[in-house]
């Protein structure tokens, strides 16, 4: 099983990426520039997690198929996949590739379900300090504090992809969500076969599995 204490140290990211993919569905992401990306989500995002508080709005888990089909617009799955395994990639046939990538994001969306709707602080605040563009490549840097946490960044990593910006990577305090994956996977792929890994992954999968 893939270690649970490091997925536990990526909670309040896990959370801005949530809020992040759960708005904004109205609006092309390929009408946005990087900051417009990450920004067209944010309000309509906080409104649900503070519905969570007063029982007024469905369970996130319920909303499965939709919240799916929103991050699929505006993350690049098999990029954050691809990066997280590392130098692995390329040895891997198509088919174990695209296995890796849809396991990938099922443990993305299962672990952090169940963390965003136990979540309560719900006073979040969000300042858009700085977008950077840099070719096909942009980052969006932000800031934000609730009555728990005081100013934490959180960097966006995206990347152009057929004319769309979609985040790649999310950087909290410093610490690399992609990083952290991939000391992980190889953590595990020194001991053991990618075969092997992908087995954790069903099995993990399989026990956070969204009914």
């Amino acid at each position: 099983m893939l270690a649970k204490r490091s997925w536990h140290h990526f909670l309040f990211s896990g959370l801005l990426v949530v809020v992040l993919v759960l708005g904004g569905s109205a609006v092309s992401a390929g009408a946005l520039g990087p900051m417009g990306v990450v920004k067209s989500g944010t309000d309509r995002a906080l409104g649900i997690l503070k519905s969570q508080q007063t029982g007024e709005g469905q369970k996130i888990r319920h909303r499965r198929g939709e919240i799916l089909q929103i991050v699929d617009e505006y993350f690049n799955f098999q990029e954050m996949a691809r990066r997280a395994l590392g130098r692995p990639w390329k040895e891997q046939p198509r088919e174990k590739q695209e296995e890796f990538v849809r396991l990938f994001k099922d443990l993305l969306f299962n672990t952090y379900v169940d963390r965003v709707e136990s979540y309560t602080a719900g006073d979040e605040r969000v300042s858009y300090d700085e977008e950077r563009i840099e070719g096909d490549y942009a980052s969006v840097r932000t800031r934000v504090s609730n009555t728990k946490t005081s100013n934490v960044t959180v960097e966006y990593r995206l990347r152009k992809v057929d004319g769309e910006w979609k985040v790649y990577d999310v950087i909290v305090e410093g610490i690399s969500f992609i990083d952290n994956y991939r000391s992980q996977f190889s953590s595990i792929l020194m001991k053991e076969s990618f075969d092997s890994l992908l087995n954790r992954m069903r099995q993990r999968v399989s026990e956070n599995a969204v009914l």
